[in-house]
């Protein structure tokens, strides 16, 4: 009874009941934690949280407390992530953590362990956790705030830029911020940050992307001819483009009605050639544009036109 009353609840407060009825329940499952084991001793204060993965969980909630959830002095952490691991900084004490799995529908119990960090003399066991940009990205934006969290007693980190293609170190600078501004050429890199104390070092952290500020040449229609008339209502648009190094690029067609190019028939991404046998009689006019996986767009083709008779 209790149940059906909390899915109740839950139904009319935040999600729509048809949204419940589609989730799975995992009200019953349980959180198996991998890492750290209970009562663990750290002498460092960068601690990975691990735990497996829960049948039909989208997302899993993390909580810490000092000293326990018991008798909290703080809740340290309280974080919704979508993955089976979590990285945070603690001060030497007392914790408790748990992780309970998560749908649009239920939530599943906290399952919870303890652990202590004892000091920090191990500083060379800590890791950086790197904050943005995310990991392989591909933009078209050269200049980027490198950012990660700090590590608890160092004095400064050590950021490296790898040009990933040649595996040369491109770029080397001591900070004392937890962020830096870069700007990349183009090409693929890799950005590395270690934390020190002046006397140990962690090991680097690393994340790499792909710079791309060009936008793909301007492509070339060739098939149907321009002005060209046709009783066949197969018709193969085809066009022509150099394709440049850097991210992937598409093409898309547009095939309009009218001259003023205001009656869309049809937009998609396609690759030469492109056949349908849909258009009915008329005349049509049509372009190619071409874009690339970082967001640059190429400038539009000429406009074609031919007549279905």
């Amino acid at each position: 009874m209790k149940k059906i009353t909390y899915l109740l609840l839950l139904c009319l407060t935040i999600f729509s009941c048809e949204e419940i009825l589609l989730e799975d329940d995992i009200l019953d499952a349980v959180v198996r934690l991998v890492a750290p084991v209970d009562n663990a001793q750290f002498a460092s204060t960068g601690i990975t949280f691990t735990w497996e993965p829960v049948e039909n969980g989208t997302q899993y909630q993390i909580q810490i407390a000092r000293p326990s959830f018991s008798e909290p002095l703080q809740i340290v952490t309280d974080n919704t992530t979508d993955t089976t691991s979590f990285t945070t900084q603690l001060n030497v004490g007392q914790y408790e953590w748990r992780v309970r799995a998560v749908n649009s529908g239920y939530a599943s119990a906290y399952t919870t362990r303890k652990i202590t960090v004892v000091s920090n003399e191990d500083f060379q066991s800590n890791s950086v956790t790197l904050s943005s940009p995310s990991n392989d990205i591909i933009t078209n934006t050269a200049s980027q705030n490198l950012a990660w969290q700090p590590v608890l007693g160092a004095t400064g980190y050590q950021l490296q830029v790898i040009n990933t293609a040649t595996s040369t170190v491109t770029f080397e600078q001591e900070v004392t911020a937890t962020n830096y501004a870069y700007t990349f050429p183009e090409g693929n890199y890799q950005w590395k940050v270690r934390a020190t104390n002046g006397s140990q070092n962690t090991l680097y952290s690393a994340r790499s992307l792909l710079v791309d500020t060009t936008a793909p040449t301007k492509p070339v229609p060739t098939s149907p001819a321009n002005l060209s008339n046709t009783s066949d209502n197969t018709i193969s648009f085809q066009w022509t483009r150099t394709p440049l190094a850097g991210s992937v690029e598409t093409d898309s067609i547009y095939i309009y009605t009218n001259q003023n190019l205001t009656t869309l028939q049809y937009k998609n991404r396609e690759a030469s050639p492109y056949v349908t046998s849909s258009l009915t009689e008329g005349t049509y006019y049509w372009f190619i544009k071409s874009f690339d996986a970082a967001g640059n767009i190429s400038q539009q083709s000429t406009v074609f036109s031919f007549t279905l008779n």
